[in-house]
């Protein structure tokens, strides 16, 4: 009883571990890896200035939105930011002091003071660069970046390194 048992029990694991380790049989070989999307921070606040909820973000919409973000980053009120002001901006509306848009796009003259001017124009130069059809009106899609490069699964890493594909030593 404890071996046919046993034997089952083992029978199920080599199962198992087959299954974990086939490739996927419903994905072409020959089929391009699927895309991925990348949004950025600054997209993010964009996205939260379109306030009548169409899914775009119109020119006023942005005027509206870079005043609002400049106003809840200015905690003094004394129209600029000073570093530690943005960097609160920043940790709040981009999600870390360490995404862009930067202090210094901000800063371009390196004064350690961001004001209004400054504020709005590189968000409105950021908006701009969004807008690929030049309408004057931000939409989802447009806020998307895509890449079609896929990491491979663990595995096939892993096989790839014991063939000697993995990193090599810099000259080497």
């Amino acid at each position: 009883m404890k071996l046919s048992m046993g034997l089952a029990l083992g029978l199920g694991m080599l199962g198992l571990a087959s299954c974990a380790t086939s490739p996927d049989p419903r994905r072409d070989r020959n089929a391009p890896p699927p895309l991925h999307a990348l949004i950025s921070a600054d997209a993010l606040v964009f996205a939260t200035f379109d306030t009548d909820g169409d899914l775009k973000v119109s020119g006023a919409e942005l005027e509206a939105g870079i005043t609002r973000e400049f106003a809840r980053a200015d905690v003094n009120h004394d129209g600029a930011l000073q570093p530690i002001e943005f960097q609160n901006w920043s940790n709040a509306a981009l999600g870390g002091a360490n995404l862009p848009p930067y202090r210094l796009d901000f800063d371009r003259n390196v004064d350690n003071t961001i004001t209004a001017e400054e504020f709005h124009d590189e968000l409105a130069a950021r908006a701009h660069s969004y807008d690929a059809d030049e309408d004057g009106v931000l939409t989802r899609a447009e806020f998307i970046r895509t890449i079609n490069q896929t990491r491979p699964a663990m595995h096939e890493r892993r096989e790839d390194m014991r063939r000697g594909g993995g990193r090599r030593p810099p000259g080497g």
